[in-house]
This record gives C-alpha cells, structure tokens and sequence, in this order.
C-alpha cells in the first residue's frame, strides 16, 4: 500500500464503516496476502453492502481484494496495490435450489463442500473437484477456474454456469444467463469472468446445472516399469472406454504422495451405475492388473496441487505428447502427472528458478500446448508470467470493466 493511499484509506475508513453493516470490519491481520497486509478489511454480510464497499473504494483510487476461502492467492502476479480486503464469507446463502430441474443458484462466498452436502440430500451433487479441496468458495472456484482429475470427463465449470451476477468497480451488478437450463438471455459474459482472477469484477452469484449423484465409485491403480510403458497404459485404458472420472499418470514420486508404491502408476477412478464399473472393472483387468487403490489417493494429490507454500506448474498440451513433458519434469526431480482426457500435466518443482520455469514452458509451446504457473513464491511470480496469453487484449478488457484497476492490480496483465 502506498503512503498516499495509505492516508486516503486513513481517512476513509470511517466512512467505510459507517457504510456497512455495524460488525463487519474484520483484522487486517487475517488478510496478509504475499507479505501484503491491507490497511482494513471487511466482511460484507449482503451485495448492498459488498457494491457500497467496491463503489467507495473505486472512487477513492483504492485497491481491493475480495477473497473467500484464501486457497488460491498465489496464482497470478503479485498484487501491485492492496489497500482493502473484502471477506466474501458472509455471502454464503443457497438463493434457489429446485432439484426437479437439477438447478441450484449459490453465493460467491458458499464453500463447495457446503453446497455439495446440500445437493447429496437430493441424490444430486455439482460435479466439480477441484485442488486443494471441497473447501474453496464458488466465487474462488469461478475465479481461478482451476482444473481437477474430472476435467475431461466430465464438464468444466464454465460449461455447468447457466448463469452469473457480477459486481462491477461501480458499485452496479451486471447479469449474464438465468436460473433456467433453456435460457437464451444476455451475452455469455460468465465464460469471461471465469478464470479472470477477479479481473472485470467481483462474482456474488451463480446458478448451475448440477448432476444425479453416481451410485457407486471405485479407484483402481496399475504399476508400469516406466512412464512411456504408464502413459501408453492409460492410452490403451482410455480407449477401452469404462465409465472414466479420472485417468491419470503418476511419477514415481507422485504415487508415493499419494500413499501408493514409489513408480509409474496408473490410477482410475470409475464412476456410475455400480454394474457398469463392475463391468469396466472387468475390461480393465484384462489389459493390466489393476488392483483397488488407497480411498485416500486422490484427496492427497488434490492437496499437494492446492499448496500454495508449492511451487506448481500445470501444463496443457495433446494427450499422446504428455509423455515427453512428464519425463522431463520426473528427470529434474519434480513430482509430476498427468490427467490423460484433457492432456495436463500437474508438476510440483523444487526449489526452482525464473530459467527452468520458462524452459519448461518453452517446451510445453513446442509440443504445441501451454504452461500456467499455479503458484510459486512472490518474487518468482514477478519475473515469469504466470499465464501466457494476450495481454493487449486483458488490459483492453479490463479498461472496460475496470478502468482503474481496482479490483486485484496487477494479478492480470500489465501494472497500471
């Protein structure tokens, strides 16, 4: 925070008070963000006090953070300013559920494991896993749109939202989609808003289309003697076509995270009517032996990503090229793998530095794919981008929803 923004927020912040609910300013404290810690912070508990809070500060040239469950704040650039956290917690209500129509309409600051509890008394449940764990907000979720062991069998977040309400600098909301699954209302602004990082504006709202429960899962897991034998494994187990929820290549330090013997491992997850992973269960058998896995296995592989005292990469390139960047990631010494269906590859590097991240990318973009730094210490974060892409076309995104940068500078693009 800036000295001068510092004596603004000084004199503003009884006006922020008094423009709240009584209760609601919180300990600065609680918020440090990078060694960053705001001058106030607040936990608005309704979207009139959230857009008052937004509004004022926009007006003033403050810079704001919303955050909810704070397990993604290490993905993107460190924050260029940091003068007022918003605690999106109190925001936490179902608004609609209607389980005929497998919808269900949540606030931002609803914590994923709530929601899904919500659901399975219905039979239902939002079909989302996602790192570190069931215990990210929707708003997070949204934000950083970060890809699970699902991804690529079943739908993206983007692809479940049927619609969004979004608070702007402003202090206005804006709406895309509806509560309805056959709803052609206004532009598709919430694929924007997805994995935006906060960018266009604060997300207080979501409905969704959600999925009947399955009726049964099981984990299954093969050994290979390397990751080229693992990798044309989960190849041949993918075209087998069972009832996938997950396919995925583990280093042999990956297995050992996830409670398994130290080497190539494929593990499976099966999900669906039980006869029919019965029945894949079966197919698979005949191609390797596969045996029952630790419950537990996935769930830590989901933490390890989710770490943000980590440094982790996550790469997205075709399946049958995923190999080539797995190896070079297990012969540096970091505890990789790949989830097979979207061709992603999920590395935790030690001790690593600006050259090794930047070399990894460069040979992710020759295989014709991506890189995206999920988190990493601050410093590493202001020397590689942590997500490639068209900066010109941010910055002239964001000089439309929000010209002064308000919301999270400096996370996305050029500093202001």
């Amino acid at each position: 925070m800036t000295a001068s923004a510092s004596a603004d927020l000084g004199a503003l912040r009884d006006v922020l008070k008094a423009a709240v609910a009584p209760g609601s300013e919180r300990d600065v404290e609680r918020y440090d963000i990078d060694g960053a810690t705001p001058g106030a912070a607040f936990e608005p508990g309704n979207r009139e006090d959230l857009a008052t809070l937004v509004r004022l500060a926009d007006e003033h040239g403050l810079a704001v953070v919303p955050q909810g469950a704070r397990t993604s704040l290490a993905l993107g650039r460190p924050l260029a300013g940091y003068d007022l956290a918003v605690d999106l917690g109190g925001l936490r209500q179902t608004v609609e559920y209607v389980p005929d129509d497998l919808t269900v309409t949540v606030e931002a600051g609803r914590r994923l494991g709530a929601l899904q509890a919500e659901l399975r008394e219905h039979g239902q449940y939002l079909p989302i896993d996602v790192p570190p764990n069931d215990d990210v907000t929707i708003g997070g979720l949204l934000a950083t749109a970060r890809p699970g062991f699902w991804r690529g069998h079943l739908p993206a977040a983007r692809d479940l939202i049927l619609g969004i309400e979004v608070c702007l600098p402003t202090g206005g909301t804006v709406r895309s989609g509806g509560r309805v699954v056959k709803n052609v209302t206004g532009y598709d602004l919430h694929r924007l808003h997805t994995g935006a990082l906060g960018a266009f504006g604060v997300i207080v709202e979501a409905t969704f289309k959600v999925a009947p429960y399955p009726e049964a899962s099981r984990t299954l897991v093969a050994k290979a003697p390397n990751l080229e034998a693992a990798t044309a494994l989960a190849l041949r187990t993918w075209d087998a076509s069972p009832v996938l929820r997950a396919l995925t290549v583990l280093t042999s330090s990956a297995a050992r995270l996830a409670g398994l013997e130290a080497a190539p491992q494929v593990l499976v997850e099966l999900a669906g009517a039980k006869r029919a992973i019965d029945r894949s269960a079966t197919d698979l058998a005949s191609i390797a032996p596969f045996v029952d896995a630790p419950a537990g296995a996935w769930g830590a592989l989901r933490r390890a990503q989710g770490d943000s005292e980590r440094t982790v990469v996550r790469a997205g390139v075709a399946p049958t090229a995923t190999r080539t960047l797995l190896e070079r990631i297990d012969q540096a010494g970091g505890t990789g793998w790949t989830n097979i269906a979207p061709g992603a590859v999920v590395a935790i590097l030690p001790e690593p530095t600006a050259e090794a991240i930047e070399s990894l990318r460069s040979e992710a973009e020759r295989l014709g794919g991506f890189l995206q730094v999920e988190s990493a210490p601050a410093e590493l974060r202001r020397q590689v981008a942590p997500s490639p892409g068209d900066t010109v076309l941010v910055e002239a995104l964001r000089d439309r929803f929000d010209a002064k940068r308000t919301i999270n500078r400096g996370r996305w693009g050029a500093v202001l």
